[in-house]
């Protein structure tokens, strides 16, 4: 399980410009990992979405049937 500190943690990671500073010193294997964890970071964000959009829908339509 991802914890919010460890979300946070690479959050900041990313708009202190680190990432990119790390980018830049690996090796091509070692960018490839960083672009592929980053690829499946917004996988997971689509996956979420999906789910979240699913589980609205179907609030709104049990709201809807009570009205």
């Amino acid at each position: 399980m991802i914890t919010m500190k460890s979300v946070l943690e690479f959050k900041e990671y990313l708009e202190s410009g680190r990432w990119e500073e790390d980018f830049g010193y690996r090796t091509p294997d070692g960018q490839a990992e960083m672009l592929d964890l980053l690829e499946n970071i917004f996988v997971i964000c689509e996956k979420a979405d999906e789910i979240l959009t699913k589980r609205l829908y179907k609030q709104m339509g049990e709201q809807a049937a009570q009205v």
